[in-house]
């Protein structure tokens, strides 16, 4: 979306997208403190900030049919997703290696740097980066859309739904992206020792893959959406009791994600706050605050493990009892105080035009 022409629902709901994953991350059970069952469960219902951006990201990049895929459509991707991703990595791992040599922990720095491999290709410079690379690897999917978009929803909805089979499937037998160890199909990797000079091309290709699984139910339900949108009169979407549903399909799924299968849990979450954004902007006038939290959403994202050792550190001095356990207060204070200082920060980057492209 362009500044002139902002869905303030959409604007609104990529803020609190952005303070979801904050909050997942304030607080987790690699701090190594006592975490309360409450506090886990609260946590879970933020699980859905990830696929909603997934789902965010096909939406909009399917939404005028057909696509130009050529140099220029490549070229504002490399801006939009590579070099962002290329810059923020390179300065996580600065930042990184300058902070084990302030703190004297130097022999951490060659640990760090260990796997150069995964931190180019697979977003191993800081936990959070995996996203760029794997929205790239499924904007492959979009050279299927000039095609796919003539056929009938009929189709499509068996495609998405045997999409939905095969990402599940992945998930059930762990061949799924490993945020730990930054590789997939361990099984296929494993057949191959690390030292063959095959070993690293293969992970690559065997990441990429899992990410284009995952991302694929999510763009094929992108092409189902618009063609109910498009086929149909939209203003169903925006009447009141459609929200409410809405808003309680969300709310149920996020409450009970847990007992259902993994891609189901995710889709119906992503676009259920998708389809809530998209009505609730019919309701909601366009001001400065929404389209800057929208704009910010990106950079908020990317900037806020950083603000978070700060928050830590800070909070750590004025209110030290904070940190004795985990609990749902203590997490919404550190959550919301990154946040808002993420996005401050990234409000005044903006200011830049130059800046601005990059986050």
């Amino acid at each position: 979306m362009n500044q002139t022409n902002r869905l303030a629902g959409i604007d609104l709901c990529r803020g609190l997208a952005a303070f979801a994953v904050i909050l997942v991350h304030s607080g987790d059970e690699n701090w190594g403190l006592a975490i309360s069952a409450e506090a886990i469960r609260f946590r879970y219902l933020f699980y859905y900030a990830v696929p909603f951006f997934i789902a965010a990201y096909f939406y909009f990049s399917t939404k005028k049919l057909p696509l130009k895929i050529n140099r220029k459509f490549w070229n504002k991707k490399l801006q939009r997703i590579v070099i962002p991703y290329l810059l923020w990595s390179a300065a996580y791992v600065i930042l990184k290696t300058l902070m084990l040599v302030l703190t004297g922990d130097a022999a951490q720095v060659k640990e760090l740097l260990a796997d150069p491999i995964a931190i180019i290709f697979l977003g191993a410079a800081s936990y959070h980066l995996y996203f760029m690379p794997l929205v790239l690897a499924g904007t492959c999917l979009l050279y299927l859309s000039n095609y796919l978009y003539r056929q009938r929803s009929s189709l499509l909805i068996i495609l998405s739904i045997v999409s939905i089979i095969i990402y599940q499937l992945t998930l059930f037998s762990k061949n799924d992206f490993n945020l730990g160890s930054f590789t997939a199909f361990p099984n296929l990797l494993n057949l191959l020792p690390e030292n063959n000079i095959f070993y690293q091309p293969w992970r690559i290709i065997l990441v990429n893959l899992t990410w284009i699984i995952r991302c694929l139910p999510y763009y094929l339900f992108a092409l189902v959406l618009h063609k109910l949108l498009q086929s149909k009169s939209t203003r169903w979407l925006y009447k009141k009791v459609s929200i409410v549903v809405i808003s309680l399909v969300f709310l149920l799924i996020n409450i009970a994600g847990e007992y259902l299968p993994g891609a189901i849990d995710e889709i119906v979450t992503a676009y259920s706050f998708l389809l809530l954004g998209l009505a609730i902007s019919r309701y909601i006038s366009e001001n400065n605050l929404i389209s800057n939290l929208g704009l910010c959403s990106f950079g908020i994202y990317l900037i806020h493990p950083i603000v978070k050792s700060v928050v830590e550190i800070i909070l750590t001095k004025l209110i030290p009892q904070l940190f004795q356990s985990i609990s749902i207060p203590s997490i919404l204070i550190y959550a919301t105080f990154t946040f808002l200082i993420s996005w401050v920060c990234i409000a005044l980057m903006q200011k830049s035009k130059f800046i601005a492209q990059y986050t």
